[in-house]
Protein backbone atom coordinates (compact mmCIF):
# COMPACT_ATOMS: atom_id res chain seq x y z
CA UNK A 1 0.00 0.00 0.00
CA UNK A 2 1.01 3.49 -0.72
CA UNK A 3 1.79 5.78 2.30
CA UNK A 4 -1.85 8.13 1.96
CA UNK A 5 -3.49 4.75 2.23
CA UNK A 6 -1.21 3.65 5.28
CA UNK A 7 -1.70 7.04 7.53
CA UNK A 8 -5.46 7.09 6.17
CA UNK A 9 -5.88 3.48 8.12
CA UNK A 10 -3.50 4.33 10.67
CA UNK A 11 -5.96 7.57 11.89
CA UNK A 12 -9.11 4.87 11.48
CA UNK A 13 -6.98 2.07 13.59
CA UNK A 14 -5.80 4.61 16.30
CA UNK A 15 -9.29 6.15 16.69
CA UNK A 16 -10.52 2.77 17.34
CA UNK A 17 -8.40 2.28 19.53
CA UNK A 18 -8.72 4.98 21.47
CA UNK A 19 -12.30 4.93 21.73
CA UNK A 20 -11.77 1.56 23.51
CA UNK A 21 -9.53 2.93 26.17
CA UNK A 22 -11.96 6.16 26.35
CA UNK A 23 -8.90 8.72 25.79
CA UNK A 24 -5.86 8.80 23.57
CA UNK A 25 -3.60 5.83 24.24
CA UNK A 26 -0.69 7.32 22.02
CA UNK A 27 -0.72 11.46 21.60
CA UNK A 28 2.06 11.61 19.27
CA UNK A 29 2.86 9.05 16.54
CA UNK A 30 5.04 8.79 13.40
CA UNK A 31 5.99 7.44 10.04
CA UNK A 32 9.76 7.11 10.05
CA UNK A 33 11.93 5.19 6.73
CA UNK A 34 15.29 4.37 7.56
CA UNK A 35 17.04 5.16 4.27
CA UNK A 36 20.77 5.21 3.56
CA UNK A 37 21.01 8.74 3.59
CA UNK A 38 19.96 8.46 7.36
CA UNK A 39 15.58 8.91 8.61
CA UNK A 40 13.22 10.19 6.88
CA UNK A 41 9.87 11.57 8.75
CA UNK A 42 7.16 10.79 6.43
CA UNK A 43 4.23 11.79 8.75
CA UNK A 44 3.28 13.16 12.28
CA UNK A 45 1.02 14.10 14.47
CA UNK A 46 1.51 15.14 17.79
CA UNK A 47 2.32 17.56 20.29
CA UNK A 48 6.39 18.15 19.58
CA UNK A 49 7.27 18.31 15.71
CA UNK A 50 9.66 20.34 15.27
CA UNK A 51 11.70 18.54 18.29
CA UNK A 52 10.92 15.05 17.19
CA UNK A 53 13.49 14.11 14.71
CA UNK A 54 16.38 16.25 16.15
CA UNK A 55 15.23 14.29 19.76
CA UNK A 56 14.70 10.24 18.40
CA UNK A 57 18.06 9.71 18.61
CA UNK A 58 17.51 9.76 22.62
CA UNK A 59 13.71 9.06 21.98
CA UNK A 60 14.09 5.50 20.71
CA UNK A 61 16.99 3.78 22.52
CA UNK A 62 14.77 1.72 24.54
CA UNK A 63 12.95 -0.19 21.22
CA UNK A 64 16.40 0.42 19.20
CA UNK A 65 16.96 -2.57 21.52
CA UNK A 66 14.03 -4.52 20.48
CA UNK A 67 14.21 -3.20 16.39
CA UNK A 68 17.71 -4.82 16.73
CA UNK A 69 16.93 -8.06 18.74
CA UNK A 70 13.48 -9.25 17.63
CA UNK A 71 12.58 -7.06 14.08
CA UNK A 72 12.52 -9.33 10.67
CA UNK A 73 11.86 -6.15 9.00
CA UNK A 74 8.44 -7.77 8.11
CA UNK A 75 5.40 -5.26 8.06
CA UNK A 76 3.19 -5.83 10.88
CA UNK A 77 6.30 -6.88 13.24
CA UNK A 78 5.27 -4.72 16.47
CA UNK A 79 6.81 -4.18 20.23
CA UNK A 80 6.51 -2.25 23.65
CA UNK A 81 8.49 -1.17 25.73
CA UNK A 82 7.77 0.01 29.70
CA UNK A 83 11.40 1.59 29.92
CA UNK A 84 9.78 4.82 27.39
CA UNK A 85 8.43 8.19 29.71
CA UNK A 86 8.10 11.20 28.59
CA UNK A 87 9.06 12.00 25.29
CA UNK A 88 10.97 8.11 25.46
CA UNK A 89 8.82 6.53 22.11
CA UNK A 90 6.60 3.46 23.86
CA UNK A 91 6.07 1.43 20.96
CA UNK A 92 6.51 0.50 16.99
CA UNK A 93 4.75 -1.24 14.34
CA UNK A 94 6.95 -2.43 11.04
CA UNK A 95 4.68 -0.80 7.92
CA UNK A 96 6.67 -2.42 5.45
CA UNK A 97 10.69 -2.92 4.60
CA UNK A 98 12.21 0.07 6.26
CA UNK A 99 8.96 1.94 7.20
CA UNK A 100 8.29 2.69 11.05
CA UNK A 101 5.42 3.84 12.48
CA UNK A 102 6.79 5.09 15.98
CA UNK A 103 3.73 5.68 19.04
CA UNK A 104 4.38 7.30 21.63
CA UNK A 105 2.77 8.96 24.98
CA UNK A 106 4.73 12.02 25.94
CA UNK A 107 3.06 12.37 29.14
CA UNK A 108 2.98 9.03 30.21
CA UNK A 109 4.42 5.44 30.25
CA UNK A 110 3.40 1.88 28.63
CA UNK A 111 3.42 1.10 32.15
CA UNK A 112 0.78 3.62 33.19
CA UNK A 113 -1.12 2.87 30.27
CA UNK A 114 -1.09 -0.92 30.61
CA UNK A 115 -2.29 -0.48 34.23
CA UNK A 116 -5.66 0.69 32.89
CA UNK A 117 -8.26 -2.47 32.61
CA UNK A 118 -9.18 -0.79 29.68
CA UNK A 119 -5.89 -1.19 27.75
CA UNK A 120 -7.20 -4.79 27.13
CA UNK A 121 -9.02 -3.80 24.36
CA UNK A 122 -7.23 -1.05 23.07
CA UNK A 123 -4.13 -3.54 23.16
CA UNK A 124 -6.54 -5.26 20.52
CA UNK A 125 -7.38 -2.45 18.42
CA UNK A 126 -3.22 -1.99 18.13
CA UNK A 127 -2.83 -5.63 16.92
CA UNK A 128 -5.45 -5.04 14.24
CA UNK A 129 -3.43 -2.29 12.96
CA UNK A 130 -0.09 -4.04 12.70
CA UNK A 131 -2.08 -6.78 10.85
CA UNK A 132 -3.37 -4.79 8.14
CA UNK A 133 0.29 -4.38 7.21
CA UNK A 134 1.22 -7.54 7.68
CA UNK A 135 -1.16 -8.74 4.81
CA UNK A 136 -0.80 -5.23 3.24
CA UNK A 137 2.46 -3.72 3.70
CA UNK A 138 4.02 0.23 2.89
CA UNK A 139 5.83 0.22 -0.41
CA UNK A 140 7.32 3.62 -1.04
CA UNK A 141 8.16 5.16 -4.12
CA UNK A 142 11.49 5.31 -5.21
Amino acid sequence: MNLETATARIRKSFDRMNAAYQRPVFDEIAVVALEAEGLKLLYYDGPREAEFMADFADDSVSLRRELTAEQSGAGGDFSFTREGEGSGIDAYICLGPNVYLFCNHTEKSMHEITRDPRWLDAQGEFLNASQIFAVDPVELDG
